[in-house]
This record gives structure tokens, sequence and C-alpha cells, in this order.
């Protein structure tokens, strides 16, 4: 008994031992970064600009994966179901892990109970958007053309930052407009700078591109305060008072990922956002950094899926 004692132990130590060598010599390998949405939304990237970061500072690749679909599900159920290794995470937004479980009926996983939530990138609103020669160029303009031409105005969408705007515009305001799905934010923007489709919303880091390069124009943002990235452009609340959507982007892991390398993504994402020019990068685009530890983001996570809940519920939304 007491030699069988004697190699258990030896096992345990040894066990303890290689796993704590394994998180403090993490990583040593590349990094997968599955993001679930297309090229220029606003997790893509921030994805990128985290990637490069992680890149420089670890000395590891880290590969960005675009897994874009059904607003944001195919690629969040490829986080879930990836090895809990640390070598794969993915990024989390309003769409995936606080609006999908009242959009949809049934979803493969469970946003607060299938993931290692590892810590918040930031938050922003959603900006209103039409061409430079659109018949309207403010939201009570864009309204009063809907009512003067009921069915006729079409939204794009893409992701919760782009639909429940658009939809709780529509409830508020009583006009008669559809919403397009699209699988990208880039596919819907081709398709309204085309004329396919009338105007949309998009978050200010997906958006900030096709602004500054002419080819799009801001009418109204959704959040409460106008907002620094476009100080010029008027609340949707100046014309319907209570009107505020925001959304965030943050970064996940498979559960069951090791409590040791959840700590060091989280402390190197915290770094990041104490860096100045990665800062900067995200304030370019749009987005406000908020750093937190991975028990401040588990709670900040709780209070986004009731709000959005209550969002969901204000724009009359159907569940799927």
């Amino acid at each position: 008994m007491k030699l069988l004692f004697r190699i258990l132990y030896t096992f345990v130590v040894c066990s303890c031992a290689l796993y704590a060598y394994a998180a403090d010599s993490y990583p040593t390998k590349p990094i997968r970064i599955i993001v679930p949405f297309g090229p220029g939304s606003a997790s893509d990237l921030t994805a990128r600009v985290f990637g490069k970061y992680l890149q420089d500072h670890w000395k590891q690749p880290a590969v960005i994966d675009n897994r874009a679909g059904a607003n944001g599900i195919i690629g969040t159920d490829a986080i879930r179901t990836s090895p809990p290794d640390g070598y794969t995470v993915g990024f989390a937004t309003n769409s995936t892990h606080a609006a999908a479980p009242y959009l949809f009926k049934q979803l493969p996983y469970k946003p607060l109970e299938d993931f290692e939530h590892i810590g918040l990138f930031g938050v922003a609103g959603s900006v209103a958007l039409v061409t430079p020669s659109s018949p309207f160029k403010s939201i009570s303009e864009l309204v009063a053309y809907a009512k003067a031409n009921p069915g006729k105005v079409l939204f794009g969408y893409a992701d919760t930052s782009s639909q429940v705007p658009s939809e709780l515009l529509k409830t508020r305001s009583g006009v008669e407009i559809d919403g397009v799905p699209y699988k990208t934010l880039a596919n819907a923007m081709t398709d309204l700078i085309g004329g396919q489709i009338h105007f949309m919303f998009a978050s200010y880091p997906a958006s900030s591109g096709q602004v500054r390069g002419g080819k799009l124009i801001p009418i109204a943002v959704t959040e409460s305060d106008r907002s620094n990235l476009y100080p010029k452009v008027p609340t949707v609340s100046e014309t319907y008072p209570g009107f505020e959507v925001h959304g965030f982007v943050a970064l996940v892991a498979p559960r069951g990922t090791p409590k040791d390398v959840v700590t060091k993504l989280n402390q190197a994402m915290r770094a990041a956002l104490s860096d100045p020019l990665f800062r900067e990068q995200l304030l370019n685009n749009g987005l406000t950094p908020r750093p937190m530890t991975s028990e401040e983001f588990k709670v900040f996570l709780s209070r986004e899926s009731a709000r959005w809940k209550d969002y969901i519920k204000a724009a009359k939304i159907e569940a799927q």
C-alpha cells in the first residue's frame, strides 16, 4: 500500500508540475482566433489588431479564422466545440452572447455556460447609414420618406447591431420598412452603396472605413449621447426619446480551457488595452475600450443579456 501511495503521490505531483509548466510557458504554438463574422465587422477589426499585439508580444502567430453566417451562430458554435487547450479562442459580441437566446428558439450553445469568459475589449453604438445621393439626410426625413412610400424602403442587416436598431426604429415610428438579411455587413454595405437597399445601421467599427472613404454618410447614432467619433451627428433619441442601443466586443474560449491560460489571456487583453497605440486603433474604429477581469466580464455579460432582451422586446422581434 505504501508503494502504491508513493506512486500515486509522485504521479499527482508530476502532473501538477507539468500543468504549471504548460500554463507558464503558454503559448508554444500558433493561436487560432475564431471570428463569427466576416471581414470588416467590429469583431474582425478588433481581432486583427489584437492578433498582431499577441504576435508581437508573445512571438507566436495569431491566425484569424472568420466563420461568418447565421448571425454569428456558426462561428460561435465552432468556438464551443474546439479543443479547450488555450490554442483556440474566439470573439463574442452582443449578437452571439446577449441577443441570440431571444432571437432564436434553438441555439447549439449556451452563452453563459458553454464558454470560459476571458474579458471585454470595449463597447460601441451603431450608426444609421445612407449614401451621399440618398433622398434623406436625417432620421426624420427617412421616416417621412418611408411614410410617403409604404413598404418600399429596405434596410440591410447581418447582426443584432444592425437588425435591432432598424426594427426598433420601425416600431417607434410606425413606418412600413422591410429588412434584408445578409451573411456579412460588408455585403450589406456593398448593396447599400449600389442602391439595392435604402439604409442600414452598423456598429461604429464596422462602418468607419466606408464613412471615412465618403461612400456612406452617417445620419444618426444609437447611443444616448452623441459619439466622439461623429460629434456632429444627432442621436436617434433626439427624435425618439429613450431610443438607445449599444453593443460590445469580447473574448471567450471553449469551456474547460485551463484557468491559468484564461488568466494569462485576460492579462494580455488588459495590457493591450493600456497600450496607447492599441487603444488609439480601437478608438479610431469607434470602439470605446473597457478593460475588465474575467469575473467582471461575467457580471457584465449577464447584465447585457437582460439589456438585449429588453431591446428585442421593444423592437417586437419574434424569435425564429
